[in-house]
């Protein structure tokens, strides 16, 4: 059974990424918690009444839609900030995932344009998050990429997102060093060979890819040599290319225009 946190703002983009999750998890048993926060609304906008009538509404017309025995909906409707909101959700309910809808255009790091997503991404780390392109159209992930340097040392918890998400599809993981300098260092090869390990029960491709100008541009050629990828895994940590990421020019991110999901697995060691 998995507990999925879908937020909504009644938007589009968010849309699309409920229907890209219930897509996802099409043949598991499943409770999607649709939650939308309310806090600080503008004079002007919906009431805090009218927005829990359009959440109950929301929630019941997915049920009707999607007619799956396996697949349960729930609607959250919490007084507070984005981030407080989903906390008190995945503490409340022990949520496995959390997904997003990201704004603009179709590229796989705008998400790190809009506002909200930003927050939660930058603020929740518990919780694996999976970040869906506004214009992203459902296809199962064939092949997942782990982009690393091999300078964490994983465990099996922070591991555990990425693997049950492979197993619903059979996914074969490429893990890519991408690497400025080729050479592992001591640890780097003992981390390798544990992340080996830890995904010995699933379908695995160790590759490499030498970096380019910027981390987006890196997986953008990447993607491009291996079409059937559908997906993008980062992990969040300061030693890890999640941290060059946030760093990086907002142009070239702009420039980087993909249609990949990304899940950011949250460091927990």
């Amino acid at each position: 059974m998995f507990a999925i946190l879908l937020p909504t703002d009644f938007s589009n983009n968010a849309q699309r990424a409920i229907d890209y999750a219930i897509r996802l998890f099409e043949k598991e048993e499943c409770t999607f918690y649709i939650l939308h926060a309310y806090h600080d609304a503008p004079s002007g906008s919906k009431s805090k009444a009218d927005l829990e009538i359009e959440l109950k509404n929301l929630t019941e017309s997915i049920l009707q839609k999607e007619q799956n025995p396996k697949h349960h909906f729930k609607p959250v409707f919490v007084i507070d900030s984005i981030v407080n909101a989903l906390n008190i959700a995945m503490t409340d309910n022990a949520i496995d995932y959390i997904f997003m809808g990201t704004k603009g255009a179709s590229s796989m790091f705008n998400v790190f344009m809009g506002s909200n997503t930003v927050r939660v991404i930058r603020h929740l780390n518990t919780c694996p998050i999976v970040a869906i392109p506004s214009d992203y159209v459902f296809t199962a992930p064939k092949e997942i990429v782990l982009a690393n340097n091999y300078k964490h040392r994983f465990s099996n918890d922070e591991l555990s997102p990425l693997i049950r998400l492979a197993k619903l599809w059979d996914s074969k993981v490429l893990v890519t060093h991408v690497f400025s300098k080729k050479t592992l260092s001591k640890d780097q090869k003992q981390n390798k060979e544990e992340l080996r390990l830890h995904l010995k029960g699933i379908r695995t491709n160790f590759m490499e890819a030498q970096m380019d100008i910027s981390v987006t541009s890196s997986l953008f050629t990447l993607k491009k040599e291996n079409p059937q990828i559908g997906m993008a895994v980062l992990l969040k940590s300061k030693h890890d290319f999640f941290d060059a990421l946030l760093r990086e020019p907002v142009l070239r991110k702009m420039a980087f225009n993909t249609e990949l999901p990304l899940l950011v697995l949250p460091q927990l060691t």
